[in-house]
Parts: structure tokens; sequence; C-alpha cells
């Protein structure tokens, strides 16, 4: 996967069904090109499983078609249209990717509004979007409440797996903490499966249940919650520590 900044050389790992994945690592060692690579973002060459069938990759469309969704950490370059309405923002995907929310009129498609208006209510009371009105534009929103919108857009697409690129980039403490309320409660509740990449190692270590270190485009391990903390200093420095406790390179 080569996207600028975050080269992918040699990254391999498994994530369980019902699981909250951690991808971490220092700027700029790859760590974010894992997802953008595999939901068609940037090119990217391998092979990805998901659900027993593989993936095509450089192809969004397939990805998303597939039962994966993307919250991007640029949310304000990819993940949103910022002059367009939240309610327009929310069912985007689905629109485009699953025909959802048109309806056929004298033969002809068009936006069900209605139906996109009551799931716009909808998503903005679940995960508590601080707004007017759907129709009111998504650039005006605080950055907490535009990240709460690109989840909402995922979620609409009833995605099995979910990945979230720096869900807390940018955002005050009080929404950080909704976010990831709000990912471990669609984890517990809904059963989804959820991969959250971020350079916080400290927020991973809150709700996922086992963490992959990403140094120079590689995974160098991957680690329980609670490992040591030493384990973790060590693999953000590029080494895999021996669980008999010596480390090697």
């Amino acid at each position: 996967m080569d996207m600028p900044g975050e080269v992918v050389k040699d990254v391999s790992f498994e994530v369980h069904e019902g699981e909250i994945f951690g991808i971490g690592g220092l700027a700029g060692q790859g760590k974010i090109g894992v997802p953008n690579g595999i939901m068609g973002v940037y090119e990217a060459e391998g092979d990805v499983e998901f659900m027993g069938q593989k993936v095509k990759l450089n192809d969004a469309r397939a990805a998303l078609s597939s039962g994966m969704a993307m919250v991007s950490e640029d949310r304000r370059g990819v993940g949103l249209l910022l002059d367009e309405s939240i309610e327009d923002n929310i069912v985007f995907n689905a629109m485009q990717i699953n025909g959802d929310y048109i309806k056929k009129l004298l033969g002809m498609s068009q936006k069900d509004t209605k139906a996109i208006r009551k799931h716009a209510e909808d998503m903005i009371k679940e995960l508590d979007i601080r707004c007017f009105s759907p129709q009111q534009h998504t650039g005006t929103l605080s950055g907490g409440n535009q990240q709460k919108v690109c989840i909402a857009r995922a979620l609409t697409m009833k995605p099995k797996m979910l990945f979230v690129s720096e869900p807390t980039r940018g955002i005050d403490i009080g929404a950080k903490k909704l976010v990831l309320e709000t990912l471990v409660r669609l984890n517990r509740e809904q059963g989804m499966t959820v991969v959250m990449v971020s350079s916080e190692l400290m927020e991973l270590r809150s709700i996922c249940d086992n963490i992959a270190i990403v140094s120079e485009g590689t995974v160098v391990d991957v680690l329980p919650v609670d490992a040591p903390d030493a384990d973790f200093g060590l693999a953000m420095s590029g080494i895999k520590p021996e669980r008999g406790g010596e480390a090697r390179e």
C-alpha cells in the first residue's frame, strides 16, 4: 500500500468477529495506511479476507458492498460533504452503494426525503449530534459533531466491521469520551466488529481487546491491552519482546 507518508510494506494480522481491535504506532509509520488500503482509498497489493471471502482491493465500492465501512481520519477532506446537509451526508454512501433511500415515481428514481429525514433524526438522537436540524450544513458543526456524522454515515451502511481512523483527533475532551463510548456501545450492543486506528495508545488500551503495533510499515507485535507498558514501548520502537522476557529485533 502506498499512501503519502504512510507506506505499508508487510502487514499481517487477524481480527476476530465481535472484538474491538486496535492498530497503533508512531506517526508516519504506516498504521493509517492499513484501513485506507483495505477500503480502496489508496492503491494497495496483497490479500485481504473478510468473513471467509476475498476482498477486491483498489475498489472502494467492493469494500463497502462486502460489509465493511470506514470513518476516515480526514473527515473534512474525505469523510464529509461540508457544504451539504447533515441528513444528506448521513445517507450518501447508502444511497450510492446500496440504492437505499431512493423511491420510484413515474418510473424515475428520486430521493426518499421522508425516509432520509426520519433516519437522520434517529441518528442525531442516537449519537447525540448537537445541531439545529438535519438540514443544517455539516461544515457549520463542531469537530466532535462532524465526527459523529461520519460515524452515522458509516453505520447507515449497516456494516459488519467498522474501521475508525484517529476518531478523536482534533476534538475536545468531552466529545472524545462520547465518541469512544459510542464505539464500545456499537460493539457491545450490536456485536459490531470495530478496528480502531489511533496515535493515542492510552485510548486504544481503554477500549480495545488487542492492539497491533505498526512500525516502519509492518506489524511488530499484537499485544493484549493488559500487556506490560515496556512491551508496548519496545513495539513502538520496532522491537518485538520475547515472551520470556528478553527482547529481539
